[in-house]
């Protein structure tokens, strides 16, 4: 199982500074398993194995925890779409970009 972590605005992927909330999506064989929602980008931090974003920022606090920032291939990104992206390999790894 692996924990995504992405900063959520209407149900779409935005930067950390423009969420309304952060989801904790947890994929289990290639499928969602549920999804959990926190206030706080926080608390994210310790608990996912990947953190998701649609551009750059600040994922130093994550890299520490062992987990992963990528970067969505487009801007606008629901989370359907970045679970589809993510089991296809089609999410950047932010040394890539």
């Amino acid at each position: 199982m692996y924990v995504l972590g992405i900063p959520v605005k209407n149900e779409i992927c935005v930067p950390s500074s423009e969420a309304e909330k952060f989801a904790k999506v947890f994929v289990n064989n290639g499928k969602i398993e549920k999804i959990e929602y926190v206030d706080n980008r926080d608390d994210l931090v310790g608990t996912v194995h990947f953190f998701i974003t649609p551009k750059e920022e600040y994922v130093f606090d994550f890299l520490e925890m062992g987990a992963e920032p990528l970067m969505t291939p487009v801007p606008e990104m629901s989370i359907n779409d970045i679970v589809e992206a993510f089991l296809f390999r089609e999410l950047y790894s932010y040394g890539s970009v």
